[in-house]
């Protein structure tokens, strides 16, 4: 005897609601939707600093994670670039990581700085690699030029035109560091924010937002975890990786409701007609 259609939803083969999840998850990762997404304080005000920095401020970026940590945090690193080039400022990037000029790289790809009419060397620089941790970002603090002799590509810091009167930490508007090392986002606290009073903005993995929080808003004036890149791209209008995400996780979940309510009507609708034909 064939099934009837309350029987077939009651026992859908789990194969086919799986397959369902698959398609209601690659569907956005594929084309972000655009779905509203709520914007948590702390992005805003991680945006209204980036907002209010003034026309020319120099800005410090730390690309301060590895290839290990660039899918959890790229994101929202690439979100703060978009936010920084729609402004008139400088922006001095450095990573602290041996691996962090592959990051940036990589984001820098795909923020296309040419699209926002900036230029290397007049508004924005590569630094590279900086060895030594806390030590180098004291040396970079104290003198730029004398730490990093020439930016990434092997040009002298005094052959670029927007380094030229740049000596160090005093010279800096803000300093921004996306990392997953409670060590290093401290760091910059002890050598840069503690000796000249930079304002610091830190962006890590929600596990370390207990080690920071301590630090905020004294410290650190903006303070948020990666996982807020979403929120941010929809914020300043750039969505990319972290939107669709969000985007994902929303369809998947309302796809979960909504199955669980079907089957949920089928199997009360079912007991009923058995009590009515007994």
């Amino acid at each position: 005897m064939a099934k009837s259609p309350l029987e077939y939803i009651e026992s859908l083969p789990r194969e086919i609601i799986y397959t369902i999840l698959i398609i209601c998850l690659a569907v956005p990762l594929v084309k972000p939707l655009g779905l509203p997404v709520p914007i948590s304080s702390r992005v805003k005000e991680w945006h209204q600093y980036v907002e209010g920095l003034p026309d020319g401020a120099y800005v410090l970026v730390s690309v301060d994670y590895g290839v290990g940590s660039l899918p959890a945090l790229e994101p929202f690193m690439v979100a703060t670039l978009h936010d920084l080039f729609e402004r008139n400022v400088k922006v001095v990037i450095m990573t602290l990581y041996s691996d962090g000029p592959i990051c940036y790289e990589s984001l820098i790809t795909k923020v296309n700085p040419d699209a926002y009419g900036k230029q290397y060397g007049v508004d924005y620089v590569f630094l590279g690699y900086i060895p030594g941790g806390e030590t180098a970002m004291k040396a970079v603090a104290e003198n730029l030029h004398a730490a990093v002799p020439t930016d990434y590509y092997g040009t002298p810091l005094n052959q670029i035109p927007m380094l030229k009167d740049i000596s160090g930490a005093s010279d800096f508007a803000m300093i921004i560091s996306v990392t997953p090392s409670g060590d290093v986002a401290q760091g910059w606290i002890r050598q840069w924010v503690t000796p000249y009073g930079i304002t610091y903005m830190s962006c890590v993995l929600a596990m370390m937002m207990p080690t920071m929080e301590p630090y905020y808003p004294a410290q650190v004036k903006a303070l948020t975890d990666a996982g807020r890149a979403g929120e941010y791209e929809y914020l300043i209008g750039k969505p990319g990786s972290g939107i669709r995400k969000l985007d994902a996780f929303s369809v998947a979940h309302i796809m979960l409701i909504i199955a669980i309510i079907i089957a949920n009507i089928a199997y009360f609708a079912l007991k009923a007609q058995k009590k009515g034909g007994a």
